[in-house]
Parts: structure tokens; C-alpha cells; sequence
């Protein structure tokens, strides 16, 4: 995949450096030399250009991307100028990092594909992560529109039970989509099996709305 960053601040620069680490074509672009430096070793090119500029754009071969993502910090202005140039040039799939939703209303308006508040995503997934610490969750994934996926120590009321007993479906409304076994033997996550009887220390991956995974979790305290 051919991927243009467009501002390289915290979210830009990592962004970049990941996608590159995972095997796509990443260009990296920002006006500060500073931050191009500290980029170019992470990634396929890493280019100083005004990014607010049409024809840069243009000249960047920004047209043959198969992803722009835009970080442009508050200049909020230039992002949507930019995510309108990029829609204008025939960039497929523009990404934008917003600081509200608000901002992300308008830019899809504009034509973004795809709008992140990390800021918030990070907040919501902490403020679960420290509320229900205590009762064995050990991660937390905000899905959209209420739905969560989260990994779990399996609660003491499901120890020796098999998984087809539990019934999450019917009973919860939430769906085990994994578990990770406590053997040492057996350490990556598999698709669970209704045969399998859950141990202490096995951790559980369950997807569902918050609501009912609330529920749940009050349920088996």
C-alpha cells in the first residue's frame, strides 16, 4: 500500500514509522526540516514541502497514493484545505487526525474517509482500563457505536466449566470471539472451541456492547 503522512507530530511521525515497519510505501511529508530528519531513516522518503500547497501536492505524486493521512496539529484551516485537495487530486482514502467531533463532521463533509481522535480513543480505553482493573480486564478496544472488544482474566464462576455451557450469546448478548490458554504449552489466542473447559489464568476476548458487557461483569463479581 502506497501511503502519503502529511504532518509529522506525534501521531503523523508513529503512524508513519509503524506502517512503514509493517511492510507498506510510506512518504512522509512536513514543512519543519527538523521533523523530516528525525523521520527519513523510519521510511521509504521522507520529503520538506508546504503541505497547504496545491501544486507541491501535485508534484509530490500525491495522486498515485492509495491513503493520505493528514496531521496538521490545530491549524485546522489547513486541514481542511488540505483534505480537499487531496479529494480533488483523487486520493482514495484520505485520513485525518481531529481534535472534536465537530471538526470531524466537517471534514467528512469535505471528504475525508476516515477521522480519528486519538486523544479521545486513548482516554475512553484508559478510564475502562482503570475502572474495572480490579476485576481482571487487561484490555479494551472501542469498536464504535457502543461495541467494545476486551481481554479478560476468566472469572472465577466459569473455572472448569466448558465454553458451550456459558452460553455468552443467549444469556449476555456478548460473544467470546478468543481465548489464550494459561498453559505454557499453548500460548497463542484460538477460536474457542464449545468443548473447552476454561482454566485459571486463561484470558478471554469478548466483544459486545458496553452496556452488556457491564452487565456481565456485575453479574460474575
Amino acid at each position: 500500500m502506497r501511503v502519503a503522512v502529511l504532518g509529522l507530530s506525534d501521531f503523523g511521525f508513529h503512524l508513519a514509522c509503524t506502517l512503514s515497519e509493517l511492510g507498506d510505501d510510506v512518504m512522509a511529508v512536513d514543512r519543519d526540516e527538523e521533523r523530516v530528519q528525525n523521520v527519513m531513516r523510519h521510511v521509504g522518503k521522507a520529503i520538506v514541502a508546504d503541505m497547504a500547497d496545491r501544486e507541491a501536492l501535485k508534484d509530490l505524486g500525491i495522486q498515485h497514493m492509495d491513503v493520505a493521512a493528514v496531521d496538521v496539529g490545530e491549524r485546522f484551516e489547513t486541514c481542511a484545505l488540505l483534505t480537499h485537495y487531496l479529494r480533488e487530486l483523487g486520493v482514495p482514502r484520505v485520513l485525518v487526525k481531529v481534535a472534536n467531533e465537530d471538526q470531524g463532521r466537517i471534514l467528512s463533509l469535505i471528504g475525508a474517509s476516515d477521522v480519528v481522535h486519538p486523544e479521545q480513543e486513548i482516554a475512553v480505553k484508559t478510564a475502562h482500563l482503570l475502572h474495572y482493573s480490579r476485576s481482571g480486564l487487561l484490555d479494551a478496544m472501542p469498536l464504535g457505536g457502543g461495541y467494545f472488544a476486551i481481554s479478560v482474566q476468566t472469572p472465577t464462576k466459569f473455572i472448569g466449566r466448558a465454553v458451550a455451557d456459558l452460553e455468552l450469546l443467549d444469556r449476555y448478548r456478548v460473544q467470546l470471539i478468543a481465548i489464550k490458554p494459561t498453559s505454557e504449552a499453548e500460548t497463542a489466542p484460538f477460536l474457542p472451541d464449545p468443548a473447552y473447559l476454561l482454566s485459571q489464568g486463561d484470558v478471554l476476548v469478548v466483544m459486545g456492547e458496553e452496556a452488556k458487557l457491564i452487565e456481565l461483569h456485575q453479574k460474575l463479581k
